[in-house]
């Protein structure tokens, strides 16, 4: 999917690449992207990149979310009432974890209420691994 976004010289290919203890192989410019179908997608690290924030929009926009990296957000009740579980591990934002129809969505949310990362992982083996560092 990346490949739709980006040309081959505006990302990177890593083999062998790990992902809460799952290997594929990522695709990497902001976002990651493991095995042939789309397991994981991280979009991270883009907003001071007006090229990549646009970039990161229109896969959300494909993706066929409203919302945009750089606007304001709401934790509407969709999210805000199905979050899982939340951390602080970055100083400049929050996260939420949020999981609909066993699909993992991570929203990154700064203290003035703007979206900064975006995570989507179907893969449920990475879901896992992922949501039991919170369970323990």
């Amino acid at each position: 999917m990346i490949s739709i976004f980006l040309n081959l010289d505006e990302y990177r290919i890593i083999e062998n690449f790990g992902y809460a203890d799952i290997l594929g192989t990522g695709k990497v410019c902001g976002y990651q992207i493991l095995s042939d179908h789309v397991e994981a997608l991280s979009i991270d690290e883009v907003m001071d990149n007006t090229f990549l924030c646009d970039k990161a929009n229109q896969i959300l926009n494909f993706l066929g979310f409203g919302f945009k990296i750089g606007q304001p957000f709401e934790l509407t009740n969709q999210f805000n009432h199905n979050y899982r579980f939340k951390d602080h591990i970055y100083e400049d934002h929050m996260r939420y974890y949020c999981v609909f129809d066993k699909i993992l969505i991570t929203l990154g949310i700064n203290l003035e209420g703007i979206l900064v990362s975006f995570e989507m992982v179907n893969n449920q083996c990475i879901i896992n691994n992922c949501l039991e560092i919170f369970r323990s």
